[in-house]
């Protein structure tokens, strides 16, 4: 029998509490926007053994980061890769998950490199929050677009642990800040920098080893990738949490809090008005 989301707390589920057979494939089975946005979902989150390396070593020495980032951040986001797999398995069984996350994964390994991360670590940290940001919110507008119940759960749960995950890293930037010691101006371009990257080319080059396996006999067209973000930014205009991102992204920056409500009410206006 399924559990209710708010049965389980962040980081405690595990895959096996899902309950995969009861999936009602007819409420997503012809949805092939979710599809996508699932099946390309699970190929970033499952390389987090890739690129979680590189953010264990640009910490080392600092246990308490590389300690969380090893035994929990990281295994946390490979089991929402593997969650989201079986996902898209379960409802799309002719899709040839293995063929295409292949193809991404030795592609989109080549990028993962240190000379992504910020050269601070305390700006690291803030890039992190933003990531963090950015996939806490997704899965919240994904769950509150499905009306499928299985898959609603596991929605939930898991923008639950990348809420979770965002706690941690602001707090890591706290501890690490008063040591560097940056202020309001590099922790803004910071996440302006970041914020830039959202599409990033991850979600790219997921789309089209999905799409190229999706329909084999066709050639893969830029116009292919335009219409997909048509779609998303329709999904994000009804769905999308914007006060509640404009609220977590400025959480760790360094101003007055009249001044951040301020920025935080002008930052969600101005994000409702770049969706329509």
């Amino acid at each position: 029998m399924t559990r209710p989301a708010n049965s389980v707390q962040a980081g405690t589920w595990s895959l096996d509490q899902i309950d995969f057979v009861s999936v009602d494939t007819a409420l997503s089975r012809d949805d092939e926007f979710l599809f996508v946005t699932l099946a390309s979902a699970s190929f970033v989150e499952i390389m987090a053994q890739t690129y979680s390396d590189n953010l264990i070593r640009h910490y080392q020495g600092n246990t308490d980061v590389t300690d969380w980032l090893d035994l929990h951040w990281q295994r946390e986001e490979v089991q929402h890769g593997r969650a989201l797999k079986t996902y898209v398995q379960t409802v799309w069984p002719e899709f040839d998950w293995e063929t295409a996350h292949r193809g991404f994964a030795g592609e989109y390994g080549l990028l993962c490199s240190a000379e992504q991360l910020e050269a601070s670590r305390a700006l690291e940290l803030i890039a992190r929050c933003v990531i963090e940001t950015g996939t806490s919110t997704f899965y919240r507008a994904l769950r509150n677009y499905v009306r499928e119940p299985v898959l609603r759960e596991l929605l939930g749960l898991i923008s639950a642990d990348e809420t979770a995950h965002y706690n941690h890293f602001r707090r890591f930037f706290g501890i690490c800040n008063a040591v560097e010691h940056f202020g309001l101006t590099a922790v803004a371009a910071t996440i302006w920098r970041r914020l830039r990257e959202i599409r990033g080319e991850d979600t790219y080059i997921a789309f089209r080893h999905v799409w190229a396996v999706r329909h084999p006999h066709q050639t893969f067209r830029e116009a292919d990738w335009k219409d997909y973000l048509r779609q998303a930014r329709r999904f994000a205009k009804k769905y999308y949490p914007f006060p509640m991102a404009a609220k977590m992204l400025l959480r760790p920056v360094p101003m007055r809090r009249s001044v951040r409500h301020l920025v935080q009410w002008s930052l969600t206006g101005l994000a409702y008005v770049m969706v329509r």
